[in-house]
């Protein structure tokens, strides 16, 4: 019976002809019965698989072949699917149409697990004329031993929609990577050659920095990115190959980046890495820059007093053994007369001019710091001569002093350099304090000068510190006094006027020295409350000697640098006088040379503002400073107060009596008075005499006197004599 061409009508007269003739063998009734209900079972089965064999005509294809594959029949449904002819096909391996090594393993191990399951279903893609997909369920035949009966049903239009619907899927997923802000790549490892190989680099991220899957597949990393940064993400992606999830920071073409990378694990191994990159080139960008500001200041640029001591703190840390560090510290001299004088605009660009010029002098391994102000600071690696470093120093004052052209006017500034050398075990706020106090001596003996510490400078530090405490107190308690030295008329040896001198008597040292507290409060920035106060005391004192009768005097107070600088400082005057109730006339401000030729034009402005009030004005120290002519002419003063340098030694030093008597005659020319300073003998007198001088002052006459003493060379007088 062929079973492939199974003939229903034929079969089914062929059975029932078969049943008659067995019913007749036997009348038995039970072997009747048994014989009916055989009857109905194989009509069941009969009519049940001539159902599925037409089911299967319309819907599959049929095979029959041996257990390797070698086809023995084959029905009509395969030869118009594959599109061969019945001739062509019988006989053939049917591994020979499939698609490629893959299905044919898939359909070989189905075939060697046929016994044991008793059935095999799979999915193979064959190519012919055309590509198509059957469902194979194969089955063993009893009939035909070593053999099997397939039945393959068309899956083909199944399969292209599923294609369909995966490549919807794989485009949705592309451009929904592709339209990620960020970067996604695989990598995957190629043991044959040892190599990591990027399968996918998506992302808008990706395409900016020119990286996409088109251009890197196949690319080793050395190809994409050289021999450094390719060592770099090779020892990375090895990390992650080992099961290690992680984030890193890199760079590429200038821009910074932030990277992720995952695992991902197949049956125990790691097949492949997936990395997810965000660009931080921004964040980075923002990080340095405050990293900078951290650092650095703003004004210079120059590293600050923060990276200062970082910076020592490293050095020192490295110099236990060897201790090799030097540090000079450089503060510009009367600094804040530049601020008070051309305004914190220009102070500015002197303390950048400054910067520059240090840091042009510097040498290999040198660094120049800002610390704050007017405060510079000089690190010095390595081993160094203390003649090196004093070289150094000098050169930095010197480069520091050459003039400076700002709004028209030449400004020469100088510093005071203390000098410190790291010894084993020492801190950097320790180096910093010994250079700090050998500067502050500097200071103390003129500036403009190079000291090395040494460790007796502690002590009179120490004392100076006390000092200026005490002041601040005294200032604060008003126990500054005034004393008043005459001004002599050089003619009559009458009582011309007077000088108020501050004095101050500590409570514990005594008198302390004018030439010591002076240059102390300068430095200590409370000059100006000692003006205010002395200009005070000496408008009242004055008012208070006019009203019990005495004959006015004019009072002359000095005024620093400083004050007269301000803007409102006529105003202050002004406002003391008013208090005080004292006529401008019996008062006379003294300004010294130099002070009146920083900021020249707001000085001459507040001098013409005075002189309008009635006030007298006079330059202090004449001869020492560096006022040109033309400005003198400018100047609204009254009086040229000739310094006691040139006084003194009129009658020995040529040269001296020759600026006096050049002095004279200048002042001559521009109708000027002249008193003269630190007359103190009558030599000198007769000298300045015969020059026809106005005035003196010095201890020849009288040495600077308290109120109550003064008062003995006033007369009473009704009325003021000029």
């Amino acid at each position: 019976m062929d079973i492939l061409e199974f003939n229903p009508v034929l079969d089914q007269a062929k059975f029932i002809s078969l049943y008659e003739d067995l019913f007749q063998y036997s009348t038995d009734p039970s072997y009747q019965e048994a014989l009916g209900e055989y009857h109905n079972n194989v009509q069941n089965q009969l009519l049940l698989h001539h159902q599925l064999k037409e089911g299967l005509k319309d819907g599959s294809a049929t095979l029959i072949y041996d257990k390797d594959g070698r086809i023995l029949e084959v029905d009509e449904k395969f030869c118009a699917l594959s599109k061969l002819s019945k001739d062509s096909i019988l006989g053939e391996f049917i591994s020979d149409w499939m698609k490629d090594k893959t299905h044919r393993t898939l359909f070989k191990d189905g075939l060697n697990n046929l016994g044991e399951h008793g059935m095999w279903i799979g999915e193979i893609c064959f190519e012919t004329t055309d590509q198509f997909w059957l469902k194979m369920i194969v089955i063993p035949l009893k009939e035909k031993a070593d053999s099997v009966i397939c039945y393959a049903i068309d899956i083909t239009a199944y399969k292209h929609e599923e294609l369909n619907k995966l490549n919807k899927v794989k485009a949705d997923y592309l451009r929904t990577v592709d339209a990620l802000v960020n970067l996604v790549f695989k990598v995957w490892f190629d043991k044959d050659d040892d190599e990591f190989y990027y399968v996918m680099f998506e992302g808008k991220l990706a395409r900016d920095i020119g990286l996409t899957t088109n251009y890197v597949t196949g690319k080793t990393l050395l190809e994409l990115f050289g021999p450094d940064q390719s060592l770099f993400y090779k020892q990375q992606y090895e990390k992650a190959f080992r099961g290690h999830s992680f984030s890193y920071k890199h760079s590429y073409n200038h821009r910074h980046f932030h990277t992720t990378l995952s695992p991902i694990e197949e049956e125990g191994t790691i097949s492949e890495i997936i990395g997810s990159t965000v660009e931080v080139t921004m964040y980075e960008e923002a990080e340095s820059k405050i990293r900078h500001m951290t650092y650095h200041d703003p004004l210079t640029d120059l590293p600050n007093r923060r990276k200062l001591y970082a910076d020592l703190n490293r050095l020192l840390d490295k110099s236990i053994l060897n201790p090799a560090v030097t540090v000079l510290f450089c503060d510009l001299d009367r600094f804040k007369y530049v601020n008070d004088a051309l305004g914190h605009v220009s102070g500015d660009q002197v303390i950048q001019v400054v910067g520059t010029r240090i840091n042009s002098c510097l040498e290999r391994d040198m660094y120049l710091y800002r610390l704050t102000g007017d405060e510079f600071m000089v690190v010095m690696k390595g081993s160094a001569t203390k003649q090196k470093v004093l070289q150094m120093g000098r050169k930095v004052l010197d480069c520091v002093k050459q003039p400076i052209l700002l709004k028209g006017q030449e400004i020469i500034v100088t510093a005071s350099i203390g000098v410190a050398c790291s010894s084993a075990g020492e801190t950097s706020q320790k180096l910093i304090a010994h250079a700090d106090i050998a500067k502050h001596y500097c200071k103390v003996r003129g500036r403009d000068s190079v000291l090395y510490y040494t460790a007796d400078m502690n002590r009179s530090y120490n004392q100076h510190l006390t000092l200026e405490s005490s002041l601040r107190k005294a200032i604060l308690n008003q126990e500054l006094t005034l004393y008043y030295q005459p001004k002599v008329d050089v003619e009559t040896g009458y009582l011309s006027g007077m000088e108020a001198l501050v004095r101050w008597k500590d409570s514990e040292k005594g008198w302390i020295s004018p030439g010591e507290f002076i240059p102390l409060a300068e430095e200590a920035g409370v000059i100006s409350q000692i003006d205010e106060w002395v200009l005070y005391e000496a408008c009242r004192q004055n008012k208070e000697w006019i009203d019990r009768g005495y004959a006015p005097e004019r009072v002359a107070v000095n005024v620093s640098a400083n004050e007269i600088q301000h803007d409102n400082f006529a105003e202050k005057v002004k406002a003391v006088l008013i208090k005080t109730g004292l006529p401008a006339k019996y008062l006379e401000i003294e300004v010294t040379e130099n002070s009146v030729m920083k900021n020249t034009e707001e000085c001459i402005r507040t001098m013409q503002n005075l002189k309008s009030m009635g006030v007298t004005l006079s330059i202090d120290d004449f001869g020492t400073g560096y006022s040109s002519l033309s400005y003198l002419r400018q100047f609204p003063i009254h009086y040229l107060k000739i310094d006691q340098t040139f006084i003194r030694n009129v009658r020995t030093d040529p040269s001296d009596a020759e600026i006096v008597k050049a002095i004279i005659q200048l002042a001559d020319a521009f109708k000027l008075g002249v008193v003269a300073e630190g007359v103190e003998c009558e030599k000198v007198l007769n000298f300045l005499k015969e020059l026809h001088c106005q005035s003196y002052q010095g201890f020849y006459f009288s040495k600077p006197l308290p109120p109550e003493n003064i008062e003995k060379l006033m007369t009473k007088k009704m009325e003021y004599r000029p």
